[in-house]
């Protein structure tokens, strides 16, 4: 089956003390890594194998290939993160998927369900760009059609409650845009 589009999901190795930090600030280094894996395993084993998209888990660091290796089984490639702030590594991860629509999500929002993705991608058919927008300002999703180049983003308040507002600027005029529902991502312990 022709894969129709790219989920894009970036991860972070389940180390302690180098994963979920302001998460662990609140409930520990240890509860917060657990917390990770245990979301990292209900998160990737909510997509098929069979899914009409290609899926592609983009790692970092390097040496966390190894851990989500067994996800491969699943449909799953493995790639790097490119080094640089989110911006260039969200810009890197679209072009390097190839062609068709992209969603990148976060690891980290329990909600998000196939049937988000769905509808993700069918509301792709009708605008260039649709955001998930989080609880604090951030976003949890991000995807493109297939027809559109990223715009740079450069000075974006990353991990900010202004990140979205930044993001949208950049978009401006020039793209259709379309927000669709508000998840909650975890970053604290008052998230949970």
């Amino acid at each position: 089956m022709k894969k129709r589009g790219h989920l894009i999901i970036f991860v972070k190795e389940p180390r302690v003390g180098k994963v979920k930090t302001r998460l662990a600030d609140d409930i520990g280094p240890i509860n917060a890594t657990f917390w990770y894996r245990r979301q990292l395993d209900h998160l990737l084993n909510n997509f098929k194998p069979s899914s009409p998209y290609a899926k592609h888990l983009f790692v970092t660091p390097y040496r966390g290939l190894k851990y989500f290796r067994p996800y491969t089984r699943q449909g799953w490639r493995l790639c790097c993160q490119s080094p640089g702030d989110l911006g260039k590594k969200m810009a890197s991860a679209f072009f390097s998927v190839g062609h068709g629509p992209k969603l990148l999500i976060g690891s980290d929002i329990p909600a998000v369900s196939r049937q988000h993705i769905r509808l993700a991608f069918k509301q792709l058919n009708s605008v260039d760009a649709i955001f998930g927008p989080a609880q604090d300002g951030g976003y949890w999703l991000i995807g493109l059609s297939r027809f559109v180049v990223p715009p740079n983003l450069k000075h974006v308040r990353w991990s900010s409650k202004y990140a979205l507002s930044d993001t949208l600027s950049k978009f401006g005029s020039k793209f259709s845009v379309k927000l669709i529902q508000t998840l909650k991502d975890v970053d604290r312990g008052s998230d949970l």
